[in-house]
């Protein structure tokens, strides 16, 4: 990245011009990582398929925020610490340096300090609340609204302070280039027109409680949804108060002559939402779907699949199932791993019937019996597992030791799937 130089008669006055392009180079990073943070936040299928799907984009728009929040304070960091070593004589501001910026912004640089100021604090304390897992998803989803507001300011702020040779460098057009597209969307955010397109009508058919902390919810839609493929995820809310939260489609896609048809939705109690849902909704409610997103839809090239669901992470291997039952079986061999604490006997039943018609190995690994999936059993199990496309959805940390593991012993890690299945 090429900076602007200092003008000669003041280069050897250092460390003033190194000052300067240091809080110029930890601005433009901050901000360029809160810009494609706020494109990526448009859920836009352009943005998010090549880099996985939207759950992974969403990971990395999380890294973004962080990253650009961390920049900001060391931008404004450098400045305090530079502005207290002036009191104490330790750096002297050259007399008559003139400023760097657009004099057409002078009058505005009370305000753009004020506003970036205040908008770091609110960022700061965004960030910390979306860290701090016991803060409910509801509020977090409110709270979280304001970033736009928090970028916006900070846009603000960077046009005004933005060194006047930047405009005419690649660079600063790129960054001009790059807000202008953030500030879009962060107005779009604001309006609430992220996803809306994408967003259909539905009716809750009804509930059903698998026994395992599961429920299982049904859901009517109609013509206007596109249809999803085994394993994609959708944003469903059931009130309006509480907003959208993510999960993963549970059902195959089977279309009515309508054109509508019946999503189902695997929904764990795991939180203040999930916990009371059941309670909270009955048949004949309604509701939106938007999606459907996500890639974790059992594409590869290898000779045969291995899945691992554990908990709730069955989900996408259920709708996949069921749609290879549709289809009269798989033609590609699988074998299914699933980990749970304990299975009811009759979801067991219903789960071994469905397995037997989508041609698919079960194995059932029940902690609860003191049994534990590792990648020393997989290998043993599986002798051809080299050759296996992996297929994993449960824990974040259970899934990486897996493939760390299998990677170790001869994985070709592109062969291992996992979704990155976190919102917040």
């Amino acid at each position: 990245m090429s900076l602007p130089l200092m003008p000669a008669a003041v280069t050897s006055l250092l460390p003033w011009p190194i000052y300067l392009q240091g809080l110029w180079l930890s601005g433009a990073l901050a901000i360029a990582c809160f810009s494609a943070a706020m494109l990526l936040a448009l859920r836009w299928p352009v943005l998010s398929r090549p880099l996985g799907g939207l759950d992974r984009a969403y990971r990395i728009h999380r890294r973004l925020a962080l990253w650009g929040t961390g920049l900001a304070w060391l931008h404004y960091g450098l400045r305090l610490a530079v502005k207290s070593a002036r009191r104490a004589g330790l750096i002297v501001k050259p007399e008559g340096f003139p400023s760097q910026a657009l004099d057409l912004f002078d009058a505005w640089h009370h305000s753009a300090k004020e506003w970036a100021e205040w908008a770091l604090f609110i960022a700061l304390g965004l960030v910390l609340l979306a860290l701090w897992r016991r803060v409910p998803y509801r509020l977090f989803a409110r709270l979280h609204r304001l970033m736009p507001l928090v970028y916006l300011a900070w846009v603000y702020h960077a046009l005004v302070f933005m060194p006047a040779a930047w405009w005419r460098a690649p660079m600063g057009v790129l960054l001009a280039l790059l807000m202008l597209a953030g500030a879009a969307a962060a107005l779009l955010s604001l309006a609430g027109l992220i996803g809306r397109r994408r967003r259909v009508a539905a009716t809750v058919n009804g509930l059903r409680d698998r026994g395992d902390g599961v429920l299982e919810l049904s859901l009517d839609v109609p013509a206007g949804w596109p249809g999803h493929r085994s394993g994609q995820f959708a944003l469903l809310c059931l009130d309006a108060r509480e907003g959208a939260h993510p999960f993963t489609i549970a059902s195959a896609w089977a279309p009515r002559p309508d054109g509508g048809g019946e999503l189902r939705f695997g929904i764990k109690a795991l939180g203040d939402f999930t916990r009371g849902l059941a309670r909270r909704i009955a048949a004949g409610d309604a509701a939106w779907v938007e999606g459907p997103y996500g890639l974790f839809v059992f594409d590869d090239r290898r000779p045969r699949q291995i899945w691992i669901g554990a908990g709730i992470g069955m989900t996408p291997f259920l709708a996949r199932m069921r749609a290879l039952a549709q289809q009269g079986g798989t033609r590609q061999p699988v074998s299914l791993y699933y980990c749970t604490a304990t299975l009811e006997p009759n979801w067991l039943e219903d789960f071994l019937s469905l397995a037997h018609a989508a041609g698919v190995e079960l194995h059932v690994v029940r902690s609860a019996w003191g049994q534990r999936l590792d990648a020393v059993q997989l290998m043993r199990e599986q002798p051809d597992w080299r050759h296996a496309g992996i297929w994993f959805c449960g824990p974040a940390r259970f899934g990486e030791s897996l493939k760390a593991e299998l990677v170790h012993a001869g994985l070709d890690p592109q062969d291992f799937h996992q979704e990155a299945f976190e919102f917040r």
